[in-house]
């Protein structure tokens, strides 16, 4: 997500904090042309984090790989994932049924173990029926809002490739996101949609649920014919089944992504496909818009090749093999989710003219980080968040409008008397804050450490990052990075930037000119 037009002007006010209460009031008429709030501000999550310890530059995390554990150990969300193994692929076949808004499904998921595994677990809120493990029949319970603890019937060896088929059924719509206000699952008038970050694929397909572990998506999703329904990936086939009355809709991903960043949307949608750059294009737009808005946002949506161009430009070649973007008639709480390969967008958003820009660079940046390179744990979102942030005024920088070092200027005399701005650091941000402040210190700190470092440096450190395998990363592997690219002592500057809660001196080691 990216910082809107508000968060500029509530930066003016030094009003930083204010933002995520803001977050509530995204324009909801289908043609408006509202200024939308920051999307940076996801709902807060409540509960306090333990304070996390680390050396500028040193990587202190280790690998979640704890055998069969309810959860992967993730300091804010302790019971997301399982540990013990790797998902490779989620084979993801679904039934919807409009009348009732309930959802069957079967899932095979194949994945290694990476520990020996007697039980292990599966993030699905919905109730199971069935579940397999290489084919033999598996004991299972829901412990909680959504760990399913899966007993196969010989335990999993280390090292091993193994599968697991589960069989459900459900109501998404009725079922809360246990300390949330929102529901990554949204229900319109005549339309459906499940998307959200921290997570959405409970609602929707059994998963290991946590960024740590990118996997390949093959969905297939039955409708009824008047209905499409729309997924991430290339897609394979409109009806893969021989039904009069049904379609049933498949979408493949060819390279890893995490789950929140999967997403399912089922209604009646205006769609434009073509290919760009030799990559396949996939834009829609639902019929509920009115028209003139609707082709206002196809536009904005168009624009997405030379976005990605552009990227491409200092964070080296597209990580995907398609493109596109999609945009509900559902209210969404935030106003863009970068799903891969085709981020939802929310409608006002894309409508101002003056907005759309940066939220369009912002969730496309995220394909390379966040997507591609993914997160260690959700205390690392300088990883994902930071760069998306900064990546837009890199854009505007290479168009030859506001230089890097100007807004991070302008930013920094805004918010370096506000305090509370300050108090959440990035090396830890804390559970609360995990969506706001990085949006703003996050983009200052690599605008800031570009100066430090140099420009030529700085771009080779970023094109690496970039680049590098998919999988997840720390925050505390970027320092090590940064560092292993230049002569420079960075740690007085990470301190500095990433772990004091206070704002940095104005001084040129702090990367101020």
């Amino acid at each position: 997500m990216t910082v809107s037009r508000l968060l500029r002007l509530a930066l003016l006010l030094v009003v930083v904090v204010s933002l995520a209460l803001a977050s509530l009031a995204i324009a909801t008429s289908t043609n408006s042309t509202t200024v939308p709030p920051d999307p940076s501000a996801k709902p807060p999550a409540p509960g306090q984090s333990t304070p996390r310890q680390s050396t500028p530059g040193q990587s202190t995390q280790t690998p979640l790989t704890i055998g069969g554990t309810r959860g992967v150990g993730d300091p804010y969300f302790p019971d997301y994932g399982s540990g013990g193994y790797d998902a490779v692929k989620y084979a993801v076949d679904v039934d919807f049924d409009p009348n009732d808004g309930t959802l069957t499904g079967r899932t095979v998921i194949t994945a290694r173990a990476t520990a020996r595994l007697n039980s292990f677990y599966l993030d699905l809120a919905l109730p199971a029926s069935k579940v397999l493990v290489n084919d033999a029949v598996a004991t299972f319970a829901l412990e909680g809002f959504q760990d399913l603890r899966i007993t196969p019937s010989a335990p999993v060896k280390a090292g091993r490739e193994f599968s697991v088929t589960v069989e459900y059924a459900g109501t998404p719509g009725s079922l809360p996101q246990p300390g949330f206000d929102e529901s990554p699952w949204r229900t319109g008038k005549d339309e459906w949609l499940v998307a959200g970050e921290p997570e959405a694929s409970a609602w929707w397909y059994p998963a290991n649920d946590h960024p740590s572990d990118p996997a390949l998506l093959d969905v297939s999703i039955r409708v009824p014919r008047t209905y499409q329904a729309i997924s991430v990936g290339r897609l394979v086939s409109r009806d893969t089944g021989d039904e009069a009355e049904f379609d049933t809709w498949r979408w493949q991903t060819s390279q890893p992504a995490p789950t929140y960043a999967t997403f399912l949307a089922i209604g009646r949608y205006s769609i434009r496909e073509g290919e760009a750059d030799g990559r396949p294009s996939f834009y829609a737009v639902s019929e509920q818009i009115a028209q003139q808005d609707r082709e206002r946002i196809f536009v904005a949506l168009e624009r997405t090749p030379t976005a990605i161009r552009e990227l491409e430009a200092f964070a080296g070649p597209y990580p995907y093999t398609e493109i596109g973007g999609i945009v509900p008639a559902i209210d969404l709480w935030f106003a863009g989710l970068e799903t891969a390969t085709r981020p939802v967008y929310h409608r006002g958003a894309l409508l101002d003219e003056e907005y759309s820009d940066e939220l369009l660079v912002h969730e496309l940046a995220h394909m390379w980080f966040g997507d591609h390179v993914t997160l260690l744990q959700w205390n690392d979102i300088f990883t994902n968040e930071a760069f998306a942030s900064w990546a837009h005024w890199e854009v505007v920088a290479r168009r030859g409008d506001r230089s890097t070092d100007a807004q991070l200027d302008r930013t920094y005399r805004a918010t370096k008397r506000d305090q509370e701005f300050w108090r959440a650091t990035m090396i830890d941000p804390g559970k609360e804050e995990l969506f706001n402040t990085v949006y703003v210190r996050g983009p200052m700190t690599l605008a800031a450490l570009d100066n430090v470092m140099g420009d030529a440096a700085f771009d080779t450190l970023i094109r690496s990052w970039a680049q590098q395998k998919s999988g997840p990363r720390s925050l505390e592997d970027f320092m090590a990075t940064a560092q292993a690219h230049t002569t420079i002592d960075l740690g007085p500057f990470f301190q500095e930037w990433l772990s004091d809660p206070d704002a940095p001196a104005r001084t040129k080691a702090n990367g101020f000119s």
